[in-house]
């Protein structure tokens, strides 16, 4: 298959070998409408049952740039302490495809104005790369290296915590806890490629500003060993708890947009764009993401108490 960035996926790989190692999650703009994408311990905090789906395209003027399509569902159990959840990702970049599948179980401690969350996840992940699509010369010239494709399962596991109320939370998420190796033949090497242990840590506050609008600001700090720290710096302006307009900053990568309109009792939509300010703008573009979240109460007759994350 014809590239423009021919040897994107090698060179990311060089990458993920190298001690100068990048965060390899994917990218969330929207991550403060999706939680249950960062941390297992989200799964049942509704008094209904959630569904979420988020798109995101990174990038859109560079030739095999990220692109990610999540799914999450979750919701309580008649036993209101716990709560369970699923959730679907597929991270593409270049030729390279990452498929994760987990099941999330939650644990809820009930105090007098708050609660408290522990989760637990677990599922299999999948990571290829499709080698023989990718041109290494204007002859197509073999090369042994290139000769198969690569597909490898590994089972992993993830932890969270989180605190909430219907004002505030905040919340530690680790979506994988095992370093699982990403090409079988690599084990007898020195410099493997790896996936690597990712904290995030966030939390946000909802004021009220009139009896129509509220503010939300929120944060979100990702760690990864070798990897610099990046903070998610967020706040959202609702009216009438219909309508949100928000602005992001992502340090020392990007400005982000956003809105956010309530349709229905059932259905939100929301679309953010990012504009790279790192020295990579003006080369690859802006980025863009949707998101659809469905809420599904379980009593229609019982009012479900509005929450902003």
């Amino acid at each position: 298959m014809q590239r423009d960035v021919k040897t994107l996926v090698f060179l990311a790989l060089l990458a993920l070998a190298s001690a100068a190692r990048a965060q390899q999650d994917p990218m969330y703009s929207m991550y403060m409408f999706n939680p249950l994408a960062l941390n297992p311990a989200y799964a049942g905090s509704l008094d209904q049952m959630q569904a979420v789906g988020l798109f995101r395209r990174q990038w859109v003027n560079f030739p095999g740039a990220p692109q990610t399509g999540t799914f999450t569902c979750h919701a309580p159990l008649r036993n209101e302490h716990v709560g369970v959840g699923l959730s679907f990702v597929n991270d593409r970049m270049g030729e390279m495809q990452t498929n994760g599948f987990m099941a999330m179980y939650a644990y809820h401690l009930k105090f007098s104005k708050s609660r408290l969350a522990f989760g637990l996840q677990a599922g299999v992940r999948n990571f290829s790369v499709n080698l023989t699509d990718i041109q290494l010369s204007q002859d197509n010239t073999f090369d042994a290296a290139f000769g198969n494709n690569l597909s490898l399962w590994n089972l992993n596991f993830g932890a969270g915590a989180f605190w909430y109320s219907d004002k505030w939370f905040v919340g530690l998420g680790i979506p994988h806890l095992r370093n699982n190796i990403l090409s079988e033949e690599q084990f007898n090497t020195v410099y493997v490629a790896r996936l690597r242990t990712h904290f995030n840590l966030s939390g946000g506050y909802v004021f009220k500003l009139s009896p129509t609008f509220r503010l939300k600001p929120s944060i979100m700090i990702k760690h990864v060993n070798g990897a610099p720290l990046q903070a998610d710096i967020n706040a959202n302006v609702y009216w009438l708890d219909i309508l949100g307009f928000g602005l992001s900053y992502r340090t020392g990568d990007a400005l982000v947009g956003m809105v956010e309109i309530q349709l229905n009792r059932n259905f939100r939509v929301g679309y953010a764009y990012d504009q790279t300010v790192s020295g990579l703008a003006g080369n690859v573009g802006g980025s863009h993401e949707v998101m659809l979240r469905c809420d599904f109460g379980f009593n229609k007759n019982k009012t479900i108490t509005p929450r902003y994350f």
